[in-house]
């Protein structure tokens, strides 16, 4: 907390008893009389100075920045601090054109959140024995047996292959040393991904893991971290271990038990209304995204995917929520208690697995998990202000959460906006949970 800052709030109760007891004081002063020496006047305590006042305060100063900036349309947080909710806050717009306040009540593509969700639904699957992290993948898919490596590329311009050193195992997807990419990178492989539409809303999981299988990996397996499809390949697993698809598995085993009733790979017919624009920067600053419009990435539709029930199912990136729907899924993380994972299995998933391996665009201080980014160094240190032993991640279009377990704090935000700026509006909001210096 800065000196300024408490110096600020002392002032202003100051000001604010001494306006009181102006307005409280007579014309002239009373006359003494047998009984009565002065007139009592009755004062309220200053508003208290606490260490979730505090917070409240910052907090509701960053959103209002954030969207007085023009950085977000519009956005809300909630944290909770063991059970109780302790903040929620919203500022801006869910639609500028339509001038709708956002909403507690909105839902929206949480992309990237997906993964999470569906890290759980395979350590589900794990403890039922269905697999063991250090499986070759392989095993389970056969398309992956036999893969070739990028490595560099020939005096024709071809693509200069060798074979894998070492096969794919699952802690690889989960840990995202796969050497699978994403198509988002400007690398030949990612190039390969977007040419050849692998990730086709038209295509199955099925489909779409043999379309994957043959292309070749950007990276050795088990060598470094590489941010992938990876999670959509666990998609395809999941399936494969409970005869259910994606969607069924984790409505009926995640969703249903947890009470996430607005959260699914397409909008209920009674949530349209509460989906509005997700939205980008431009020139004449924040503008809605349309289905096909210019620099998407994957040639990837924002609207269709969600609102129409399509063959693809995104392990990946495929969901959409509401803050309080997501609430309960990382409540249930942050409690830890046995309700869909042993407490040992979230152990294990929220430390590090990478140790010494390159850590790729993760930043400093930072490590992953399984399926989960994990704060590795102190909470005044590193390029994320949350406090070590912290496991987080976010959305493409905003979101994010994280759960730290020293405060027993856990904290979710919605935004639907495309920006280079959301790992600094996390960064700027960490700082206002705990009161960092810029």
């Amino acid at each position: 907390m800065r000196i300024s800052e408490i110096w600020k709030i002392c002032v202003l109760g100051m000001v604010a008893l001494v306006l009181q007891a102006c307005s409280s004081m007579p014309d002239s002063a009373p006359r003494q009389t047998g009984n009565s020496a002065h007139v009592k006047t009755q004062i309220p305590p200053p508003f208290a100075i606490t260490t979730q006042s505090l917070r409240t305060e910052r907090v509701d100063r960053v959103l209002a920045e954030l969207v007085s900036e023009n950085i977000v349309p519009g956005l809300s947080v909630l944290i909770y601090e063991g059970e109780t909710e302790t903040y929620y806050g919203a500022a801006g717009h869910s639609d500028i054109d339509a001038k709708i306040p956002l909403k507690r009540s909105d839902v929206g593509r949480y992309y990237s959140m997906t993964k999470p969700v569906v890290g759980v639904a395979m350590m589900m699957l794990y403890e039922q024995g269905k697999f063991k992290l250090d499986d070759p993948l392989s095993k389970y898919l056969p398309e992956y047996a036999n893969m070739k490596v990028y490595a560099g590329e020939n005096p024709d311009g071809t693509l200069k292959l060798e074979t894998a050193r070492h096969t794919i195992t699952i802690r690889d997807l989960m840990r995202h040393t796969s050497g699978l990419a994403y198509g988002f990178a400007p690398t030949p492989i990612d190039t390969l991904y977007n040419e050849t539409g692998v990730l086709s809303f038209d295509r199955n999981l099925d489909a779409f893991s043999k379309k994957l299988a043959a292309m070749p990996l950007l990276y050795q397996p088990g060598t470094q971290f590489n941010y992938s499809v990876s999670t959509d390949v666990q998609g395809r697993l999941v399936e494969l271990f409970s005869g259910q698809t994606l969607g069924n598995f984790l409505k009926n085993n995640i969703f249903k038990p947890l009470g996430m009733t607005h959260t699914g790979f397409t909008v209920k017919t009674s949530d349209r209304g509460k989906f509005g624009p997700v939205y980008r920067h431009s020139k004449s600053g924040l503008s809605p995204l349309q289905d096909g419009s210019s620099g998407l990435p994957l040639g990837m539709d924002v609207d269709r995917p969600f609102l129409t029930d399509m063959t693809f199912e995104s392990g990946g990136s495929g969901l959409v929520s509401t803050i309080d729907d997501y609430a309960k899924f990382a409540l249930m993380l942050q409690r830890n208690d046995g309700t869909l994972i042993k407490p040992a299995t979230l152990d294990m998933m929220s430390k590090d697995q990478l140790g010494a391996m390159p850590k790729g665009h993760l930043g400093a201080g930072v490590s992953f998990g399984l399926n989960f980014a994990v704060k590795t160094t102190p909470q005044g240190t590193g390029d994320y202000a949350v406090p070590k032993g912290t496991f987080y991640w976010g959305g493409m279009a905003g979101t994010a959460f994280f759960i730290d377990d020293k405060n027993d704090l856990t904290f979710i935000m919605h935004m639907q906006v495309f920006s280079r700026n959301n790992t600094n509006i996390r960064q700027r909001m960490a700082r206002a949970i705990y009161g960092n210096s810029p």
